[in-house]
Parts: structure tokens; sequence; C-alpha cells
């Protein structure tokens, strides 16, 4: 296993990339909606339909892995990510930006779910959240990166140098992650699955209860959580009158929140338990959005949406800890099915976000978030008593 668990690295350099792609549009949509004479909430379709895309082509990558080995699947995403957002750059029009957005977004679906299998396929169950959460350095590096990096360029005279620079990192991390496994494969031989064809990995999936119902809480984290997520610089950036920059800068505070966690995961599992992690990550979001509602001061805003990210990690890694053992003989397949649940929740939410802010703003969103997720929260973790008892 040791010689497998060299290749976590990679895979988090490789989930960084993925969420730098798609966070960095988030501290963009007001320089969108001003460039092309749009509400941000028509400029969020370059989000929604990031996570539409993530979410359906999560139907392909994941039997495709089971048949073919994930990082073989994983580097052919890589480089597809390459592509896509070489288009974004090169785009002069709304539609265009949308269109390779959401190709962005399918081929992105092929790494962090496909890391995770692959992860839940080498590291026993007992010690694989903190190996999880060692992947989440690279999913919250990126949220980080993404924010700051998409606040920069909105700021800027032409915000596309950011996708630029973003396909030579995916780039880097395609080639790195090709000759790493090339080695890796002299020495580890990943389990394969049995000879299902793709429509019997889902059904052996949704056919057991316990995986739908990971499927259905982590649908409403979904929905609840990321079209307010999406508003946030927004919000900020027009209730306070700071800078883009700025915003983004202070939604990387919410990477900072998940580096807690992850940097203290054996502290927070030891302490709280998996039925605790997720009724108390639940309620501190719950806590960090009626904070953010009532803000006055940047450095309040800082406060909440820190507590966001650690809230949301808290709830969230315990998730996707089960779902990488929801379904073995399907593991591919069903941590692909579980970010499809994800990011097509996300996609449902930033739609009713656009709408809900053009119509009736901010505040609403931020109310539904923060009474929704401390909810979901709550059942996630008596579902957990209930199946352990």
């Amino acid at each position: 296993m040791k010689n497998a668990l060299s290749m976590v690295p990679i895979l988090a350099l490789a989930a960084f990339c993925s969420l730098t792609a798609m966070r960095i549009t988030d501290p963009l949509l007001p320089a969108i909606a001003r460039e092309f004479s749009i509400t941000a909430g028509n400029a969020s379709h370059i989000v929604s339909a990031f996570a539409m895309a993530y979410g359906i082509c999560q139907f392909l990558f994941g039997p495709l892995a089971d048949k073919f080995g994930k990082l073989h699947v994983i580097t052919w995403a890589l480089f597809l990510s390459i592509l896509a957002n070489l288009g974004v750059a090169l785009s002069s029009n709304l539609e265009t930006i949308i269109i390779w957005r959401a190709l962005s977004g399918g081929a992105a679906a092929g790494i962090v779910p496909l890391a995770m299998a692959w992860i839940g396929e080498t590291v026993e169950y007992e010690n694989r959240q903190p190996v999880l959460a060692k992947l989440l350095f690279g999913t919250l590096g990126g949220t980080i990166g993404g924010q700051i990096l998409g606040g920069i360029c909105a700021d800027s005279s032409d915000w596309r140098w950011g996708f630029y620079l973003l396909a030579s990192l995916y780039l880097i991390c395609c080639v790195t992650l090709w000759q790493t496994a090339r080695q890796l494969k002299k020495t580890h031989q990943p389990k394969k699955s049995d000879d299902k064809k793709a429509h019997q990995h889902v059904l052996h999936v949704l056919s057991q209860k316990w995986p739908r119902v990971i499927l259905l809480m982590v649908g409403l984290e979904g929905v609840a959580l990321y079209g307010a997520l999406a508003f946030i610089p927004f919000y900020l950036h027009t209730k306070l009158d700071i800078s883009l920059t700025l915003s983004g800068s202070i939604m990387a505070t919410f990477g900072l929140g998940g580096l807690l966690y992850a940097s203290s995961a054996k502290y927070f599992i030891n302490q709280l338990g998996e039925k605790g992690l997720a009724l108390f990550g639940g309620l501190l979001l719950g806590f960090a959005f009626l904070l953010l509602i009532f803000t006055t001061h940047w450095i309040l805003a800082v406060i909440a949406v820190f507590l966001i990210g650690l809230g949301l990690y808290m709830l969230h890694n315990t998730l996707q800890t089960h779902a990488t053992q929801m379904a073995p003989q399907s593991r591919g397949t069903a941590v692909s099915l579980f970010a499809c649940s994800l990011f097509l929740g996300q996609f449902i939410g930033v739609t009713s976000a656009g709408y809900l802010v053009d119509t009736v703003g901010v505040i609403t969103l931020f109310s539904i978030a923060g009474i929704g997720l401390p909810l979901v929260g709550w059942r996630f973790s008596v579902a957990i008593k209930n199946r352990t008892h």
C-alpha cells in the first residue's frame, strides 16, 4: 500500500486543477455581467453549465473507470480539461464560453470522483477518512486558488488569461500523472471489478437502500449550498462595496476552513464520530450563513466564510467516506454516482439561485441555505445512527 499511496500527492494535484476550474468563475460573475450587459443571474450560467455537465458525465466516467482503470481514465480527463480551458480563453461571446465551460465540467467529472474511488480500492476503510482528508488538501487548495485567481482576473483588463494559466496547470498535472502511473503499474496491480456492463454497475448501486440514502443526502447538500456559495462574492462586492479581488480573497477563507478540517481530521473523527461530524457540520453551516446575512464588515464575512468551509467538510467528508464503501464491487460507478448527485444538486441550486437573486435578492437565498444545510446534517446523522444499530 505504501507504494500505491505515493500516488496520493499526484491525485491531490489533479484535484487542485479540477477545483480551481470549478471555482474560478464565482468572482467573475460581476465582470462577465458587465462585459455582456446581462444580470448576475444570467451570468451564473457559466457556473451551472459546469455543474450540469460534471454531474451528467459521471454516468460515463464511472463505468469506464471500472472497466479500464481509474488512473488511466483520470489521465484522459486531464487531457480533455486542457482543451476545454483553452476553449474558454479563446472565446469571445457568452454562448461559446458556456459551451466550453460545460465541456470543462464534463472533463473534470473524471478526476476527483475517480481519485476517491482509487483510494477506496487501495486503502482499508478504517484508515480511509484520513487519506481522503489528504486529497482534500488538493481540492481545498483549488478552491482557494480558484477564488483568488478569479478575483484577480475579474479586476484585470482581460479575465481570460486565468484560463490560459489553468490549461498550463492541467498540462503539468497530466504529464506528471501519466509518468507516475506508468512507474506504479510495475509494482501495484489495482483490484479489478467484474465484467458487468455499465448499466449493470449503475443498477447494482441503485438497487441498495444505503447508497440511495447517501446519494439523496449529497444531492440535497448540493442544492442547499452551492447556489448560495456562488453568489457570496457578488453579495460582498455589492453590500460592502469592496473590490472583486478582495471578495475573491475572502472566499478563499472557505478553503482555509476546509484545510483546518483536513489537517485535523483524526482529531475531529475521534472527538465527534461520524454522526457528530454530520450533525455539527450542518449546524455550523447554518450559523455561518446567518452571520453572513447580518455582516456589516468584511472581517465578519471572513469568519462566516471560514466557518462555511469547516462545516461543509465535516459533513461532506463523512458523506464521501461512506460513498467509497457503499458498493465495493462497482466502486468507480458508485463514487461517480455520488459526484453526479452532488453536481446535479449544484446545477439545480445555482440555476434556482440565479432566479432568486434576480427576483427576491441574495438574503432569501442565504436564508434557504442556512435552514436547509442543518437539516441535511441532522438527517444524515440520524441515518448513520439507524444503520449502525
